[in-house]
């Protein structure tokens, strides 16, 4: 990768220690409180049906302002962003987080017709401009976030660079975010144990996250038109080229997947796309996406699972932790999980079958759900499954929903073109309602299901893998 004369003296620049600082422990402090919401909805007095529906609604704006992002050509803002664009995604994040630790009172502070749920809902709306315009998005993998355009009009590179370019800046990526939760979720462990509950320790983690947020905000502003080049070099430069690399192949293959002249209804748009991939891409397309659904209706009542359900605490000498002061220890080990997919993703599909990694690891994703419930109540086995849950990040390159080519794909064919990307992230929205839905019939059916989910899609990768073979 090309060394900047500037490289040095920006490693020892405060300002971009404290932005790098700041914008990763914000990010984890937010993902904490995500995961902390369930269990706060319900301390406030709802059900899992409640927390499934505010999920919803949050993955559902996501879906929407990433695709009025990508028709706005706005580009992306994780590696050449505006100091203007990052700095009011920085912003709207802390005011989402302060709409959360705020939401019990004010309503009778501000005499308000909102509830704590109206509040809740304001927060998590507004949350999504940090995960689809924030300076940092792409710091930790989700499985819902809307892939950001390709850039245009960038210069030729050989494509050696580019595959290690995107390897060197996602791993960078994730291991930054998994750091930035890692010392979010030992801090809420200790607010929430300090606490002596989950409804102070939530506040105090959302409230934390808003001061944070707002150091970040500054930084990235005092640093004006240097933000562009510090973000970029703070996340490595993998994004970039990954991005250079899709829109060359997405270039190869015009005639493939060139939407139609004509306009189309959605569902004629997704269904022409679908129709011009090849059957083992789109059956592989189809299995990966079960998967998604099937981890997105059940990933929200893990809390519940682990504090109402299983009430799984932890001894250390004579300190005792709660269910939901542990559940933070939870999210450690899956950070600790994630470092070490994202470090073993290039051996893993270098030296493996990359079909085989793939479907062994949807496979164990799809089966922990159910492993979660079946788990003895110990702390250490739990933590171990989280780890695992952590892991996904080594698949996470294959994984045919995310549109890699099919140089780097297990499965031949175009890259995935938008309307089908479009119609799994739409997909993927209804599933933490109907998990909740299932979650407040029984939390073993709800895990059930989504485990039978997510093997059906482990089959259907299977189908198209058979497909073909001598």
């Amino acid at each position: 990768m090309t060394q900047h004369p500037t490289d040095a003296a920006d490693r020892t620049d405060p300002i971009r220690i404290v932005c790098l600082v700041a914008l990763a422990t914000s990010h984890g402090l937010i993902r904490l409180a995500e995961r902390y919401l369930p269990e706060f909805v319900v301390a406030i007095g709802s059900g899992p049906i409640v927390a499934g529906a505010l999920v919803s609604l949050g993955l559902g704006v996501a879906v929407a302002a990433s695709r009025h992002s990508s028709d706005a050509d706005a580009g992306p803002t994780s590696d050449l962003a505006p100091a203007a664009a990052a700095v009011a995604s920085v912003l709207v994040a802390a005011v989402g987080l302060l709409a959360w630790a705020g939401a019990p009172t004010l309503d009778a502070l501000l005499g308000t017709p909102l509830s704590a749920l109206g509040w809740l809902a304001v927060g998590i709306v507004l949350l999504q401009a940090w995960h689809v315009r924030g300076p940092v998005r792409d710091l930790w993998p989700t499985d819902t976030r809307a892939a950001a355009p390709p850039s245009s009009a960038v210069p030729a590179r050989d494509e050696a660079s580019i595959r290690r370019g995107a390897v060197d800046g996602r791993r960078t990526r994730t291991v930054v975010g998994a750091l930035g939760l890692a010392a979010a979720a030992v801090f809420a462990a200790a607010a929430v144990a300090s606490a002596g509950g989950v409804r102070t320790g939530f506040v105090l983690v959302a409230a934390t996250g808003a001061a944070v947020a707002l150091v970040g905000a500054i930084a990235l502003g005092s640093a004006g038109e240097r933000t562009s080049i510090l973000t970029a070099r703070v996340l490595g430069e993998g994004l970039e080229g990954s991005n250079r690399d899709g829109e060359s192949e997405a270039r190869r293959n015009e005639t493939t997947t060139a939407a139609p002249a004509d306009a189309e209804s959605p569902l004629g748009a997704v269904s022409s796309a679908a129709s011009r991939l090849p059957d083992r891409r789109r059956w592989a397309v189809i299995g990966d996406a079960l998967v998604r659904v099937a981890l997105a209706g059940s990933w929200p009542f893990l809390i519940l699972l682990v504090v109402e359900y299983r009430s799984i605490g932890l001894s250390i000498g004579g300190l005792s932790l709660a269910p939901a002061a542990v559940f933070g220890l939870f999210v450690l080990a899956e950070a600790a999980g994630a470092v070490v997919g994202a470090v073993a993703a290039p051996a893993l599909a270098s030296r493996l079958d990359r079909r085989a990694v793939l479907a062994v690891g949807l496979a164990v994703v799809s089966l922990l759900p159910m492993g979660l419930v079946a788990a003895p109540s110990n702390a250490g086995i739990v933590a171990v499954l989280f780890a695992l849950l952590g892991c996904r990040t080594a698949i996470e390159p294959l994984r045919p929903t995310v549109g890699e080519s099919a140089r780097v794909a297990p499965v031949p064919g175009p890259r995935l073109p938008d309307a089908v990307g479009t119609a799994v992230q739409v997909a993927v929205v209804p599933a933490p309602l109907i998990g909740g839905l299932l979650y407040a019939v029984d939390p073993i059916f709800a895990f059930t299901i989504a485990t039978t989910v997510g093997l059906l899609g482990v089959r259907e990768l299977g189908r198209a893998f058979a497909f073909g073979r001598p």
